[in-house]
């Protein structure tokens, strides 16, 4: 942006306060008498007034711009962050798998997946009672488990209590769990499982696959068949299908990666399931909502402050002229009202990407697409100098305050043009500059 852009206008509105104030003040040293103290001080609040309200507005339109392009920035293809670029991966039966991609993903992977069997952790479990029931007499429990780490721990529960009665079904069984789930080295989880009124002592595997079961030798005692597996431990089986390439593997968890590590996925069931990634497109018609919504609050604004300049009136005609042919903004669901407004039709934006991809990227993002030529037009904006966006506030400023102090800038030597020969030098930069002053030098020592 050049250097008398919006960006700048705090230090130019400063600057042009201060030239009216100096104003005022030369004014009453040099004795005029066409004006009284009261019209003075009129005088210098309304310019201060009318400069405040300048400001606050270029403060407005500088926040619009950006946020435009800010949502510009979101489909140009020149950035490489862009909605296009934002790959996802999906699963086509979630029953199957569900996926999630991480950030090196490509835009053109597709997998058939297929799972012959889920991983699974050991699960025994002993003879169902009713919860109340009462243990028969000499049905003690002594049991030795095997952890799959290789450590055992000696488990023994009686089936009295301290005073000799005998104790419930629900009561050994609890003693039990609460033994064994304090040995956790041997990982393995104990809990007592109610249905209908019975309970049973439930021993899982902590973790799923082949290696992570366990063994239980010894007396059951009341907890009758639990040292058989009612659910043996196995491993994940599943094949990978990629570009006709078939490889099956195994895995002791149903948590898998694919893809070489760009794709976490976790298997649910058995059966088919497709995995690909792309682009979602309701990130597409959610980034394209953004950039119409961003330029219309531009447009609006600039018709609501078409009076304040050339600028102005100028960026207006230039939003007002639209982003792309009427007919092929049309295609892909984007048209104007009649008060010139942008409208989009997400449903037809969205068959648009379904129907033809690549030619609706390209209208949105590509090198003419309507994103680049809404963040040139908003770079434009904010490259225009303040003098030239809102020249007609600053001219009635300085009639305001001219008319009140005889002219202080003119019968002082200094001219408003002086201003402005001393912008035009600065836009050029340093090494300009430099040759600015030293003319100045040169006509003072003529002087």
């Amino acid at each position: 942006m050049a250097i008398s852009g919006i960006s700048s206008f705090n230090y130019q509105t400063e600057l042009m306060l201060n030239r009216l104030r100096w104003s005022n003040s030369s004014s009453k040293s040099t004795g005029s008498t066409t004006t009284s103290s009261s019209t003075d001080k009129t005088s210098s609040s309304s310019s201060t007034s009318t400069y405040s309200s300048t400001g606050a507005f270029l403060t407005s339109y500088q926040k619009e711009l950006l946020g435009l392009e800010s949502a510009a920035a979101k489909l140009q293809a020149t950035n490489s962050k862009n909605v296009f670029n934002d790959y996802k991966a999906a699963s086509t039966n979630e029953d199957v798998a569900t996926v999630k991609g991480n950030w090196r993903l490509n835009g053109d992977t597709e997998i058939s997946l297929n799972v012959q069997s889920l991983a699974q952790a050991q699960k025994n479990v002993s003879d169902s009672h009713y919860s109340q029931e009462k243990v028969e007499a000499g049905a003690d429990m002594n049991l030795k488990i095997t952890g799959s780490s290789g450590l055992a721990a000696d488990i023994s529960v009686s089936s009295t209590n301290k005073d000799g009665s005998a104790k419930t079904y629900n009561q050994m069984y609890q003693d039990a769990a609460k033994e064994i789930n304090a040995n956790s080295q041997l990982g393995v989880r104990a809990t007592v499982e109610n249905v209908d009124g019975k309970v049973s002592l439930v021993l899982t595997a902590k973790n799923t696959g082949e290696k992570g079961g366990f063994t239980v030798e010894g007396e059951e005692g009341a907890a009758a068949g639990i040292k058989s597996a009612a659910l043996n431990a196995q491993d994940a089986v599943y094949s990978v299908t990629e570009k006709g390439n078939t490889q099956t593997f195994t895995s002791s968890t149903n948590k898998i990666s694919l893809d070489y590590g760009r794709i976490d996925a976790e298997l649910k069931s058995t059966g088919d399931s497709i995995i690909y990634t792309g682009v979602d497109e309701d990130d597409v018609v959610s980034a394209v909502k953004d950039l119409v919504d961003s330029y219309n609050s531009v447009s609006s604004m600039l018709s609501a402050n078409s009076g304040r300049g050339t600028g102005v009136a100028s960026h207006l005609e230039s939003f007002k002229r639209g982003m792309a042919d009427e007919k092929t903004l049309n295609a892909i669901g984007i048209s104007f009202d009649k008060n010139g407004k942008m409208q989009l039709d997400e449903d037809k934006l969205k068959e648009a990407l379904e129907t033809d991809y690549e030619w609706t990227k390209n209208i949105i993002s590509g090198q003419y697409g309507i994103a680049e030529k809404a963040a040139a037009k908003a770079d434009k904006a904010l490259s225009d100098s303040v003098q030239s966006i809102v020249d007609k506030d600053l001219s009635t400023g300085q009639s305001s305050d001219s008319s009140n102090s005889s002219n202080a800038f003119s019968a002082s030597g200094i001219n408003s043009s002086s201003f402005q020969y001393f912008a035009s030098f600065a836009r050029g930069g340093a090494f300009n500059l430099s040759n600015y002053y030293a003319v100045g030098m040169l006509l003072n020592t003529l002087a």
